[in-house]
Parts: structure tokens; C-alpha cells; sequence
């Protein structure tokens, strides 16, 4: 239809395709129903001021949670040509310009950014977008269009890494819920692996069964609701796929053994699963962001789930997804609501990586939250949005093995106070590697811990760059201090002489 030199016929195609009339007639007859009475035009979205007024609220909370744990915002891009990176994409609307190119609307938020990482060469950044994205609606509808929270951290250690994304998807969930009523689920891509093979399904079958198992991926790890799904599950898995009994047995014993709390779950699966390479870093990892997120203090129902396939196929390490209980909006027609999915996506960040790059591309760990589900289920109470968080601050220490927990004990505090502050995300940093990363990150005032200070004197040192100033302070008089020096831009001589 097109060559360089003639290319008439491929534009009366494109020019037939978009003939306004054939398109009004076209338009009038999808929207007659049977008794020729026309239907309500719903190709724009129309909210009242309420719905409105709800949706910025979940958005500025959103907002609030990502500048306080310092992550710089990105526009993201609506639409864009088709390119090689569309193996990631699943069921992307697309669309034709009058000029022939196929466009693919916004279905996730995630390529764009990792995209801009690529092109820039960074190793050290944390990111938040909050936009639309749009998937294929049924028949002849317009798109859909959802709102959606995504927040990633470049560079930094796995498990640590991936905690403050739980930490960060845990504190915007519960603004809105009780967190009793929420289920964080992980998995991890070399354990998924290691179920396929001890179970015995044959890779053919594992996209099938994958998406068999994910009809329960909602439901609590040994409930009565879960087992009832196995049942159905089980039977499919017999009679549709023809799988060996003694395999859907093997995957039935990892349903109800392998599941579960995870100080019940990960003995079992080192017990049960050889001890390979791949399969004791998939363990340990879980055990390290177990950890963390217990630091943290979010440990209460933290569920292993070594059947949850993951939704993107570049999560290929820890992955998670976390869930809404049906009980916290009866009468749903779902059984549990999807409120966020993340993970690591080293893969998809190194199969994008410049491969005439010199350096080693960094890891990658992010996640996504469901805005629209917030939205739809967020109960009418909400807490009352606080003032914006402005300066950052860098948790930092001096000796005493990195003082993991200290700091990240500390920059909770900070995150509760709604302080900006951060830590760098790996065990044991130097105090230059600190330095470094604040002259980075642009972080004029660290606190810095030390060994010493932590079990004798209960002393931190807080110090601003840019003034050349510091303080030592009380460790629990830390938060009063900061938030009287920030009130000022820690300027008034007074803060640093009292």
C-alpha cells in the first residue's frame, strides 16, 4: 500500500478511515437501542463536584506520602508511537493519527519512567507520578480511564528497598482503611519457580495454571473462602489441562502448607523446597524484607504466597500485591479488592540499559496503587490533609555496622512527624557515601547517629550543609527540634545556640 514513491492508496485508506460522515453514521448506530430510542452520549467522563472533590483528597494524600519519603514527581507522557518496549505492555489501547501512526494510550506508568532513567543514566532516584491510565473497554466503548499512584526508588539494597515501597503503599492505604482489613501478599519469581518444578508442572502448562491459581490470589492464605476456591481450581486443573493428579496434589500441599504467615511459611518451604542457589536467595530475601517491614512495624497480616504469579512479567524477583478485604464493603461483587501491586523490576531496567554502557545498570523496586479502587471503596471519614512536609532530611550514621534499625527506626519517626527525611538504602554506608548521597539528592540537613549515642549519651548531631552548622540534641527531643528549626529554614541563630 506504501512506497516511497507512491503513497496515494495508503492515504485514501487513512482518509477514508477517518471520513467525519461515515464516522457520525457509524456513531448514530451504536447508539440506538432496539426500540430506536438513542442512549445518553458517554464518550466523556462527567464527575459531580463531590466525586471531584473525593478524588483530588486521594490524590493529595497520595502526594503528601510520597514528598515525605523525598521522591521528586515526573510528568509522564499520555501517549506515544509504538516502539520495542511493547513486549511489556499488556492489552495496550491504541490508537490511528490522520497521518497513519499507531499510537498506544497510557497503560501503565512504569515504561516511561524507566525509559527517562535509561536516557539519563541514573543510579540514585526516588520518583512519583499520579495520572490516568487506560485500558480497552468492551464492544465499541471509548477506553477506560483509571487514576493511579505509581512511586519507585532506583538504586539502594533488594529487600530494604522494597520495604519502604510496602511502607510508603501501606501508609496511603491506610489513610482510607483499617488496616486490619488489609492483606499484603509476596512472592518472589526464583521461589514461583521453584514451586513449578517441585510441583512438577511442565513450562507449557505454567501460564494456564498461572492464571487458574490467580483466582485465588485474593483471598487470605488458608481461610475457608480459599479453600472452598481450591476446590474449583482443583477440578480445572484435572479435567481442562489434564494435569497428572500427583501434581495438583503437590500444588494442593503448597496451598495449604507453603501458604501462610511468614514465620510459618518459610521454615516449611526451606524444609520442603532443595536448597539451590536461586531458591535459598528467594528465602532469604522474603526473610530480609520480613525484617524490615517488622521494623517498620508492619507486620500483621503479611502473608508468603508461593502460587501468586505476578502481574508484570518483569517482576522477576520480590514481587507483592495487596488486597482489600470483601468484608470492608459487603455486598461487593468481587471477593477482594486490588489495592496496589510492585515489586522488583531489575529485569525490565536491564533489558532497557544502554548495552554500549560501560557501568552496571542499578536495581529497580516500585509500586502501583489502584487511586480508582481507593476511590470507589474510601469510606465517607477521611483524617484531615496536613500541612506539605518542605526540608529533607538524611538519617545518617557514623561506625556501629551501618546501625540499620537505628536509622530506619529514626526516619519512621520523622516519616510520623510528617517530616521529609530518608535514609541511604543500603545496610552499611560509609559517612561519605551519606555525604555523597545528599550532595546528590540536594539534602542540606542530616541527622547522624552514632554507636555511642545510641546506648550511653541518647545524643544525635544534626548538622546543615549549606549553613555549616550544627547541633547535638537530645535523642527525644529530636522531632521538636527539627520542626521549630524548619519553621524558620533553621536561619534563626537561636536554634543553634539554646
Amino acid at each position: 500500500m506504501q512506497t516511497s514513491e507512491d503513497t496515494s492508496v495508503y492515504d485514501k485508506v487513512v482518509n477514508a478511515i477517518f471520513d467525519e460522515k461515515t464516522l457520525a453514521t457509524k456513531s448514530h448506530h451504536q447508539n440506538t437501542g432496539r426500540l430506536g430510542m438513542v442512549h445518553h452520549d458517554t464518550t466523556s467522563i462527567q464527575f459531580a463536584d463531590l466525586d471531584t472533590e473525593l478524588r483530588d483528597f486521594v490524590a493529595e494524600v497520595s502526594r503528601e506520602v510520597f514528598k515525605k519519603h523525598c521522591a521528586k514527581h515526573l510528568e509522564i507522557v499520555p501517549m506515544h508511537l509504538l516502539d520495542d518496549c511493547t513486549q511489556f505492555s499488556r492489552n495496550t489501547v491504541k490508537l490511528l493519527t490522520h497521518g497513519g501512526d499507531m499510537l498506544e494510550l497510557c497503560h501503565e506508568l512504569r515504561l516511561p519512567f524507566v525509559k527517562w532513567i535509561v536516557v539519563n543514566q541514573k543510579f540514585s532516584f526516588k520518583r512519583y507520578e499520579i495520572s490516568y491510565v487506560y485500558r480497552r473497554a468492551i464492544g465499541h466503548s471509548p477506553p477506560n480511564r483509571y487514576l493511579q499512584g505509581d512511586f519507585d526508588i532506583i538504586g539502594g539494597a533488594s529487600a530494604l528497598t522494597e520495604a519502604e515501597v510496602l511502607k510508603v503503599t501501606v501508609n496511603i492505604v491506610s489513610q482510607f482503611f483499617n488496616s486490619e482489613l488489609c492483606d499484603i501478599h509476596l512472592n518472589h519469581g526464583n521461589l514461583l519457580e521453584a514451586i513449578w518444578i517441585w510441583a512438577g508442572v511442565n513450562a507449557e502448562h505454567r501460564l494456564k495454571v498461572a492464571e487458574l491459581l490467580s483466582m485465588m490470589a485474593c483471598l487470605r492464605p488458608q481461610s475457608s473462602e480459599r479453600k472452598l476456591k481450591w476446590v474449583v481450581i482443583r477440578r480445572q486443573l484435572l479435567q481442562e489441562l489434564n494435569l497428572a493428579e500427583a501434581t495438583v496434589n503437590r500444588l494442593q500441599t503448597v496451598s495449604l502448607r507453603f501458604c501462610g504467615a511468614v514465620d510459618q511459611a518459610l521454615p516449611r518451604l526451606r524444609g520442603a523446597l532443595p536448597a539451590d542457589k536461586p531458591t535459598r536467595k528467594a528465602l532469604d530475601e522474603l526473610s530480609d524484607l520480613f525484617s524490615y517491614l517488622r521494623i517498620w512495624r508492619i507486620e500483621k497480616h503479611v502473608y508468603i504466597d508461593p502460587l501468586m504469579p505476578p502481574t508484570e512479567n518483569y517482576h522477576r524477583d520480590l514481587f507483592f500485591q495487596i488486597y482489600l478485604g470483601k468484608e470492608s464493603h459487603p455486598g461487593a461483587l468481587t471477593e477482594g479488592s486490588l489495592l496496589a501491586v510492585g515489586g522488583r523490576y531489575d529485569y525490565l531496567l536491564h533489558q532497557m540499559w544502554d548495552c554500549e554502557n560501560k557501568t552496571n545498570p542499578p536495581g529497580a523496586v516500585g509500586t502501583s496503587l489502584a487511586l480508582e479502587t481507593i476511590i470507589q471503596h474510601s469510606p465517607e471519614d477521611f483524617k484531615p490533609i496536613r500541612n506539605e512536609p518542605t526540608t529533607s532530611i538524611l538519617v545518617c550514621s557514623r561506625g556501629g555496622g551501618g546501625l540499620l534499625r537505628e536509622r530506619m527506626e529514626l526516619v519512621a519517626e520523622l516519616w510520623e512527624e510528617n517530616i521529609k527525611a530518608e535514609l541511604v538504602p543500603v545496610p552499611d554506608p560509609s559517612l561519605t557515601e551519606q555525604y555523597e548521597f545528599a550532595s546528590e539528592h540536594e539534602i542540606k540537613c542530616l541527622v547522624i547517629i552514632t554507636e555511642m549515642g545510641v546506648s550511653q549519651t541518647g545524643f544525635v548531631k544534626v548538622r546543615h550543609l549549606d549553613l555549616k552548622k550544627g547541633k547535638e540534641v537530645q535523642r527525644e527531643d529530636l522531632v521538636r527540634f527539627l520542626l521549630n528549626a524548619m519553621g524558620t529554614q533553621f536561619r534563626n541563630p537561636s536554634v543553634w545556640s539554646q
